[in-house]
């Protein structure tokens, strides 16, 4: 389990320094793809509800210690898509692309969403329509499509069974 999770916390903080660096050289604004967001929402699709909070926190984590922005922000508006992807996760849908994609342009709505809920909590000036505009629609498209090529490859990877409820 440990080495589990020691491989998780590798692949999330790699996936935040190539979001941190090269994805910005390598595609033009506006929007881009977040691989973050599309790892926490497919591991939140696929995986325990448990298991998704973990790889919204340390995503989330690693995502502001490479930005520069406010620590447990990112995790916060992560955090937020986990009960979305999960809800949407039964098991008649995993089989099917629609969902995923579905999770994935809903979840990146709603993660900006939250972010900039929170940018201003914290005093920053947030102007909703240029966000809109220049940051949410073009990457809930870049994560609709990457959630397309990326979700047939997480499914193919082993998770371990949910934990069975236990009624007295």
């Amino acid at each position: 389990m440990r080495r589990k999770w020691m491989r998780t916390l590798g692949v999330l903080g790699l996936a935040a320094l190539l979001q941190a660096t090269w994805i910005p050289m390598g595609i033009p604004y506006p929007g881009r793809p977040n691989l973050v967001f599309l790892m926490v929402a497919t591991a939140a699709f696929l995986a325990p509800l448990e298991e998704g909070w973990g790889w919204a926190l340390a995503g989330g984590l690693w995502l502001d210690l490479f930005s520069g922005g406010p620590l447990g922000l990112s995790a916060l508006a992560l955090m937020a898509v986990v009960p979305l992807a999960y809800g949407l996760s039964r098991p008649v849908f995993r089989g099917r692309l629609i969902m995923p994609a579905l999770v994935a342009a809903a979840g990146t709505f709603l993660m900006e969403g939250v972010r900039g809920f929170l940018l201003m909590a914290l005093q920053y000036p947030m102007d909703w329509n240029a966000a809109f505009r220049q940051i949410m629609l073009p990457e809930a498209l870049w994560n609709t499509i990457g959630m397309l090529l990326l979700y047939p490859l997480f499914r193919a990877l082993p998770l371990r069974p949910e934990r069975p409820v236990l009624h007295r």
